[in-house]
């Protein structure tokens, strides 16, 4: 299983991720194996469908610490998106996180 990290999300006027940026994680040094890009949302729920993981980062005083996991989202519409899993966290939310300029 791959692991990826979010570091910063796009969202559109109705709060939800349309982007983000993210790279491939390598959690036994903790380092990352490709460097934050930039890519659309439907990146990520594929890679979500294949089975990796997807964590979101937030950016303290104290450097990057993670969060949640990713989930996807389905729409009526058949869009897909992606929230985090579980019950909300306080400033550890996907409005919290930094933003894609």
């Amino acid at each position: 299983m791959t692991v990826h990290a979010v570091t910063k999300v796009r969202l559109d006027d109705d709060g939800r991720v349309t982007g983000v940026e993210w790279g491939r994680v390598d959690t036994i040094n903790n380092q990352w194996e490709t460097g934050p890009a930039v890519a659309d949302v439907i990146d990520v729920v594929d890679a979500i469908h294949a089975g990796d993981a997807v964590f979101a980062l937030f950016s303290t005083a104290a450097g990057m610490v993670p969060g949640q996991r990713f989930i996807t989202v389905a729409y009526a519409t058949g869009w897909e998106t992606i929230t985090l899993d579980g019950a909300p966290v306080h400033e550890r939310e996907i409005h919290n996180m930094a933003r894609i300029a």
